[in-house]
């Protein structure tokens, strides 16, 4: 698919692959884009573009014109010769596929949400830190470069939706009692935005705390004259009340009482990482090539580790940690930066937490990213710390966390190959060797009941594909019926994990990371990855695979290629492909289910014509 495109909303309309900028044409073609980027996958029309562009005032000539901008939009942003992987065609309308593109506007609203929940749980200094991260995304007018009756409108809305985060930044401020550090923020956003009554009250809320009683009340009649003179209106009830509550000296209206703040030393190193999950066994290789990567050197050591979900990335990183506590002194911090949930956390919040478990006083924190991550690698100098990094999403999630002092190592977790970081030593995790699967399965429902059905017992793991996950849930399904035989679990495993939907919990829970690792796929590439685990035969080639998907040997190649690096497919040798058992049953249901019967039909009819062609070119074998 490519290097990933990066799309500005919340200024100018630009576009980026890797560091390039792409040229996006004039300002009504930028404007086609921005209205596909806003409807967020949703389908639109030609018509409706047509609409967005000019109204009413639109020619004769404007559906042509709008094939043409798409046209010419794909060559700009497709980055291969395939030129709808980004902007597809849809009943004929177009829609920019889902997870191909990263979105400044998305990611806002993704902080802003994240700031809400923390301040619902209390955490109002994390919500502050997640609202100041968002805001500094905007950079100027949003949808700059871009015109059209539709732009205009929803430059309006955009532009009011930084008001909003902007007031719940600087209302979160005042309850942390810092009306003294955002009294000028305050008073150059309402110079901004005079008519914003929530930021009239926010100042003279600010002014009132900070001892400056008159000026507040003057703030007040400046803005009920304002409104008298513009609108013919007088102040809402919000800043009447304030009003009131002022010249009351309303005890509740004071600032809030500062916390004290702890010393910065703290009584005993921080040791965050969590237990190790029962059951480990093996992997003896990888830990000592994570253990031998991490040694004390020159510079601060990386080792991230990939595989699919369910694989055991996790508690691998845990057990190596384990493992060199003594080698790190002075603390270990660990931190779940929750991409299996959908929602990553952001690195300002950690920052903010590995910086308190450090001693440093919530006062004492600053509120921007870049000035955290600074005072995180003060913190650390001098210092034997390990970071563990959990589930992390990208690299910029990961790169203002790791340590920059020598003594200092870090691991990170995580789905994807990161490239934008260097010098990482890259760990591959794939499942288990049948023998460390069988031991775990052992562990956790008992060697005894093991070695009374050995046999079984390799065909349960086997049916689980020696995935970590899958051998716990078999475990469990062992340990809650003492009743059943480790062969009437497999035969249950095997009988729900082939019906079209799963009927437990144990094989959602199976389930669970090969349907988020499958939402994380383009279009194209869910397709190939459903379509391609039909045939009953173990190995997939490139050529088998054009036939089985329509589509041309290259672009076969590059989605087979694609899913190896998603962790949904194996490279075998001489070029060939397969599936884990696990994994093909989940893309054969899902091929029923998102594809149809006709449509899955339709393609294994094509790769039966494959193979008969290919039968028929194949030179006759001599007789005897």
């Amino acid at each position: 698919m490519g290097t990933e495109l990066r799309f500005a909303l919340l200024g100018a309309v630009r576009a980026w692959r890797g560091d390039t900028e792409l040229d996006l044409g004039s300002p009504q073609q930028r404007a086609v884009l921005a209205f596909l980027l806003l409807r967020e996958g949703d389908m639109a029309s030609a018509e409706e573009i047509v609409d967005a562009l000019w109204g009413e005032r639109a020619p004769g000539s404007a559906l042509a014109v709008v094939r043409t901008y798409i046209c010419r939009l794909r060559r700009v942003m497709s980055p291969t010769e395939v030129d709808d992987q980004v902007i597809r065609s849809l009943g004929g309308g177009y829609a920019i596929a889902a997870g191909t593109v990263f979105v400044d506007w998305d990611a806002f609203r993704r902080q802003v949400r994240e700031a809400q929940a923390m301040r619902v749980r209390g955490r109002l200094a994390e919500a502050v830190d997640l609202l100041r991260d968002a805001l500094r995304l905007w950079q100027g007018t949003p949808l700059g470069g871009a015109r059209g009756d539709y732009i205009e409108q929803e430059r309006t809305r955009l532009v009011n939706h930084r008001v909003a985060a902007l007031e719940e930044q600087l209302a979160l401020a005042l309850d942390l009692g810092l009306h003294a550090e955002v009294s000028e923020e305050l008073a150059a956003a309402v110079a901004a935005a005079p008519m914003r009554e929530r930021l009239r009250e926010l100042r003279m809320i600010a002014l009132y705390r900070s001892g400056r009683q008159a000026e507040a009340l003057s703030a007040y009649d400046e803005v009920r004259q304002l409104l008298a003179t513009e609108l013919g209106i007088d102040p809402g009830a919000g800043l009447r009340d304030v009003y009131v509550r002022i010249l009351r000296a309303d005890p509740e209206l004071a600032a809030p009482a500062p916390q004290p703040a702890p010393a910065l030393a703290t009584e005993r190193p921080p040791a965050q990482v969590p237990a190790l999950p029962p059951g480990f066994v093996g992997r003896d290789v990888e830990l000592a090539g994570i253990q031998d990567a991490l040694r004390p050197a020159g510079w601060t050591p990386v080792v991230a580790i990939t595989g699919l979900g369910g694989v055991g990335k996790t508690a691998l990183a845990i057990r190596a940690a384990h493992a060199m506590r003594d080698r790190f002194p002075d603390g270990q911090v660990y931190a779940d930066l929750g991409a299996a949930g959908g929602r990553p956390v952001a690195p300002a919040a950690v920052l903010g937490s590995f910086l308190r478990a450090f001693g440093v006083p919530e006062q004492r924190l600053p509120g921007g990213l870049a000035e955290r991550a600074a005072l995180w690698r003060t913190v650390l100098a001098d210092r034997r710390v390990l970071i563990l990094l959990d589930d992390a999403s990208d690299a910029d999630q990961v790169r203002h966390l790791l340590p920059a002092a020598p003594g200092c190592a870090a691991i990170v977790t995580t789905w994807r190959h990161l490239i934008d970081l260097s010098g990482v030593r890259w760990v591959r995790l794939d499942t288990l060797p049948q023998a460390d699967a069988l031991e775990m399965l052992g562990q956790l429902a008992g060697h005894r009941r093991v070695l009374a059905e050995r046999q079984a017992a390799v065909e349960l793991v086997g049916l689980c594909s020696h995935q970590p996950l899958a051998v716990r849930v078999a475990a469990d399904l062992l340990q809650a019926g003492p009743h059943r035989t480790v062969r009437q679990v497999r035969l249950r495993l095997e009988d729900d994990l082939h019906r079209p939907a799963g009927t437990n919990d144990g094989c959602a829970l199976i389930e669970a990371p090969l349907l988020l690792a499958q939402s994380r796929l383009g279009a194209q590439q869910a397709t190939a990855f459903r379509l391609a685990a039909l045939p009953d035969y173990g190995e997939l080639t490139p050529e088998s695979a054009a036939a089985l998907l329509d589509l041309p040997r290259l672009l076969a190649h590059q989605l087979l290629e694609s899913l190896v690096d998603a962790h949904l497919l194996l490279a075998g040798p001489r070029g060939t492909y397969q599936y884990h058992r696990l994994v093909k049953a989940f893309a054969r249901r899902q091929a029923w289910a998102h594809e149809g019967v006709e449509e899955c039909d339709a393609a294994l009819s094509r790769l039966l014509r494959f193979y008969a062609e290919r039968l028929a070119t194949m030179p006759a074998l001599p007789m005897v």
